[in-house]
């Protein structure tokens, strides 16, 4: 037999796996890590269960307002599903790089089925109180907090690391083809037959999750070492990271974005029916405008993966297109004026994530992948609340187009400022690029 330390990298094993020539030939540019049989498998099961995810989101956002008519309400709700993501990630990622990453997946996507099926049941029957909608949101996102820092460490063992920017890509496109198509579903079931069914047909999505996850099939790898205890595991990643000035880079601009990029989304409800006087049809035709520049944004990416050489100004693009747009639907007085700079914000917001998830996925060792994803979600997740509850504060004593404006002047400030600092390190580093280059050790 075989010893461990003698075994294939996962890197190396997933590129025996790589589908026929021809099949790889069509696949060379835009769709190059779907020639990867797992990760097709991944990528279709998510894209369903994501339609789900966006329904019940649209749905929610919908009847919180309804019930209450309060935009703090929303944000505060909004935030009760990120929290547990913010306190519980960094201890999901070193989870993740503890044991094995599909079966951490089938465990929460298994576990993601039943709180909204329960909350559609207390919705059907006419008995469902906020609180509920709360408790769900909790529960949805302590399960987010293992599941999202999983989900992308996951990433690397379907395609490697040769395909791994076109992927995280492409996760970003099917994720927004989702925000596309799950608006479409909400809007149509809300009016067709409830709100309710919306949260029941997200319970079911995630069915084609685990059908995609136990279908996988990955090469042997060696059992994960776990000489240190829990703590020190979960420290050491947390030293790996704070040590890399580049990685801190980009998790601030991570956090900044999240706090006051995304804040715009809790606020739409509130937007579209006392700023614009429209109904839930308008809401959901905003989301799917959004979605569709988020696709496209998305596709850019994914097709210019291996032709770009500094993934830093795809980032700052991202950045710079999000704020100019979301300062131009703040000076918006009317719903048809406010849906033109809509699919700006969406190809922005993914210009930037998926750029940001690439240059930190490509610069870390495989070893700490899992935490470093942990630490991502912990910033990204945990900074999302923090802007819902801000936003949906400030809009309660300024209103919502003076939030999103200010939110808008506060991203520009910092993609403004990120451009001179990563002006100042290009000039010092010409001769040395370090976009993609891992680091390997914490240690020098």
């Amino acid at each position: 037999m075989t010893p461990v330390e003698e075994q294939p990298s996962v890197c190396d094993k997933v590129s025996e796996q790589r589908e026929p020539h021809i099949v790889r030939k069509i696949f060379s540019t835009t769709f190059a890590s779907l020639a990867h049989r797992n990760y097709r498998l991944f990528f279709f099961g998510q894209v369903i269960s994501l339609i789900g995810t966006w329904t019940q989101s649209v749905a929610q956002g919908w009847l919180v307002y309804d019930m209450r008519r309060s935009p703090f309400l929303l944000g505060l709700i909004t935030s009760f599903s990120m929290l547990p993501t913010a306190f519980l990630s960094f201890i999901g990622g070193a989870v993740a790089d503890r044991f094995p990453r599909r079966t951490i997946l089938l465990v929460t996507q298994t576990a993601s089925i039943f709180p909204p099926l329960i909350l559609g049941i207390l919705i059907l029957t006419g008995t469902v109180e906020v609180w509920h909608i709360a408790a769900a949101a909790l529960m949805l996102g302590t399960i987010n907090a293992f599941d999202m820092p999983t989900r992308q460490a996951f990433v690397i063992e379907m395609v490697g690391r040769e395909d791994l920017m076109n992927a995280i890509s492409l996760n970003s496109g099917m994720f927004n083809a989702a925000r596309i198509a799950g608006p479409a579903v909400a809007g149509i079931v809300m009016r067709g037959v409830g709100v309710g069914y919306c949260f029941v047909i997200n319970g079911l999505s995630f069915i084609a999750a685990v059908v995609a996850l136990v279908l996988i099939k990955l090469s042997a790898t060696a059992p994960n070492e776990r000489k240190e205890s829990a703590f020190r595991h979960l420290a050491s990643g947390i030293k790996y990271a704070v040590r890399d000035r580049r990685l801190l880079g980009v998790f601030g601009l991570v956090a900044i974005v999240s706090i006051f990029g995304f804040s715009y989304v809790v606020l739409l409800p509130a937007l579209v029916r006392d700023t614009f006087g429209k109904t839930e049809r308008e809401f959901t035709n905003m989301l799917i405008v959004t979605g569709i520049g988020a696709l496209v944004g998305a596709l850019i990416v994914a097709t210019i993966a291996k032709k770009t050489r500094s993934k830093r100004r795809i980032l700052l693009m991202g950045i710079t297109i999000l704020s100019v747009s979301l300062f131009a639907i703040s000076l918006s007085r009317d719903y048809h004026i406010a849906l033109i700079p809509l699919p700006f914000i969406g190809m922005g917001m993914i210009m930037f994530l998926s750029t940001a998830n690439t240059l930190i996925q490509t610069r870390i060792s495989d070893e700490y992948r899992g935490r470093i994803m942990g630490m991502w979600t912990f910033v990204f997740g945990g900074s999302a609340p923090v802007g819902a509850i801000i936003a949906g504060a400030v809009a309660e004593k300024l209103g919502v187009l003076a939030t999103i404006q200010i939110s808008a002047s506060i991203c520009f400030f910092f993609a403004v400022l990120a451009y001179i600092i990563s002006r100042r390190i290009a000039a010092k580093n010409d001769s040395h690029p370090a976009d993609d280059k891992p680091r390997t050790s914490v240690r020098r």
